[in-house]
């Protein structure tokens, strides 16, 4: 039976050192109570590069979902060089989108693309009953919708123009921001709904005629594999993205449309839309379930153990 320790650790420089240090001795700690000798490691930032070397264990991985070195503001170099040594230490690297196998298949010792999913049992069981969502039921249909975390990455820009370009639509975006609103507040049909409970989202997404995919053309675009896709597909609705994004695992059910043609591409999603569609893109994304996902990680993770057993015997 594996037991997994995951490190989320932040910072850099000495504070960094400092806190690997502290959450190696720690977790150390906790290994001897669970009685973990040489458990298999799994990491989601390159900055626990320093807190993994302090661990006895059995593998590592490593699960790289964002190019984190192009967030802004991020410390570029740090992260370039904990990066590369972490996939050259790792058993297995793993990857959320072709972007990132393309950037960090060079020095792995074993890489796979494996992408997000989505708890379909979860919304399902959600979505059989209906609730009342007053600060969305108000508002006048058909409605184009966003769920998730807004920052620099989201195209506020766009929706902005689709709102202004489409009255009869409202425009709905769900979630935290670490971004300035204010100068999107004059439009009486782009409504910002901030964070909502998580048990709350599939009925948010319920309500949408369109979900969104407005993100900016960069760097970090380019690398993402966004949750929101899937939950989108899980409650049938159909979905428009932007070209930064890479949809080619999903033509069948997703319109790509470059930013001056999305509000034509919105409206067109909406009036082609038909029950029969929306099963159509729920049995699609069927095959990204959680539990197809883990089975995909599980043999991976067996797969590059086996080969590293075998090459440390030869």
């Amino acid at each position: 039976m594996w037991s997994p320790i995951v490190i989320p650790l932040h910072g850099s420089g000495t504070a960094r050192r400092l806190n690997a240090g502290l959450l190696g001795f720690l977790t150390r700690r906790v290994m001897q109570r669970l009685g973990m000798r040489s458990p298999i490691v799994y990491v989601a930032l390159p900055s626990a590069l320093d807190a993994v070397t302090q661990l006895p264990r059995t593998a590592l991985v490593y699960h790289c979902v964002d190019d984190y070195r192009e967030f802004t503001g991020a410390p570029r170099a740090a992260y370039r060089s904990m990066e590369d040594r972490l996939v050259r230490l790792a058993d297995l690297t793993v990857v959320s989108s072709p972007r990132l196998l393309e950037l960090r298949k060079e020095g792995a010792r074993s890489i796979v693309y494996i992408p997000h999913g989505v708890d379909l049992e979860w919304f399902e069981g959600f979505l059989e009953s209906d609730v009342v969502l007053p600060d969305l039921d108000g508002l006048a249909n058909p409605i184009a919708g966003f769920v998730g975390r807004i920052g620099d990455w989201i195209d506020l820009d766009l929706v902005c123009r689709c709102a202004q370009e489409m009255p009869g639509w409202s425009f709905v975006i769900v979630g935290p921001t670490n971004v300035d609103l204010e100068r999107y507040a004059g439009f009486s049909n782009l409504v910002f709904l901030g964070p909502k409970p998580h048990e709350d989202i599939p009925h948010y997404i319920k309500r949408f005629s369109v979900g969104l995919l407005p993100f900016v053309d960069n760097d970090v675009s380019a690398s993402v594999n966004p949750l929101k896709l899937y939950e989108y597909l899980a409650v049938g609705k159909p979905v428009v993205s932007t070209t930064s994004l890479d949809m080619s695992e999903f033509a069948d059910v997703v319109e790509v449309a470059r930013p001056d043609d999305f509000p034509a591409a919105i409206r067109a999603a909406h009036e082609a839309d038909t029950p029969e569609r929306g099963e159509a893109r729920r049995r699609f994304v069927s095959n990204y379930s959680w539990e197809s996902i883990a089975d995909r990680l599980v043999g991976a993770l067996e797969g590059a153990v086996a080969a590293q057993q075998q090459s440390r015997e030869r």
